[in-house]
This record gives C-alpha cells, structure tokens and sequence, in this order.
C-alpha cells in the first residue's frame, strides 16, 4: 500500500496537540513542526492511500438529473 503525508498548515498549539494524540492512538506516524512566525505550527501525518478516487456523494443527486 502507498502511504503519502497529508499536512494540517497554520495549527495553533493546542490544535496540533490535539492532532498528534488523535493520529498516535490509531498508530499513525506523525511528525509536528514549527512554522517560520514561531506561532503556529504544521502537523503532518503519514497516511494511507487509496487505489481508487472517493466516490462522488450520492445525497445531493436527483434521479431526474441523471
């Protein structure tokens, strides 16, 4: 399987905190990282990637629209 990292940009402390501990309990690599204002930071996640695209969301179509 192919894993790619998928960034969250301009977290505040907490918030990147609170992403770390969500990513570390499902046993994701996660990697936290300061930005270049010394304020916010960029937490990235190393994350599995699909072979196919994500299905289109099915609640806003109408059958009469084809």
């Amino acid at each position: 399987m192919k894993y790619s990292y998928f960034h969250h940009t301009d977290c505040t402390t907490q918030q990147a905190e609170e992403l770390l501990a969500r990513y570390q309990r499902r046993g994701v690599k996660v990697e936290r990282s300061l930005n270049s204002d010394y304020i916010t930071w960029t937490v990235s996640a190393r994350l599995p990637e699909g072979k196919k695209p994500p299905r289109p969301s099915r609640c806003w179509q109408n059958r009469v629209w084809g």
